[in-house]
């Protein structure tokens, strides 16, 4: 099997790809060349600027005992069980 080189991740558009060995890294889906350093900052800044703006938009959730939630942190999945689930019979004797 022939060598295929080092393995990436665009740093653009998150396409995994092998260089082949080339000298330059190129991304085969968008055309980003994995070495441009001054691309890779801008881009990283967008996205925690991105990540920062969604976590502050969450808002505190109140729970039962007046503390409040922020976000899903520490809260724990509900699943509903058959036994959870009653059904309630028509007792309505109209006739």
């Amino acid at each position: 099997m022939p060598e295929l080189g080092t393995r990436y991740k665009c740093y653009k558009c998150g396409t995994k790809f092998y260089d082949l060995n080339r000298p330059q890294p190129i991304c085969p889906a968008c055309g980003e060349d994995q070495n441009n350093e001054e691309t890779k900052k801008m881009l990283k800044r967008k996205r925690r600027r991105a990540l920062s703006k969604v976590k502050s938009d969450s808002k505190a959730v109140p729970n039962e005992n007046g503390g409040s939630i922020e976000g899903d942190d520490d809260v724990e999945e509900y699943v509903l069980d058959m036994e959870d689930i009653v059904l309630e019979e028509n007792t309505d004797t109209t006739e």
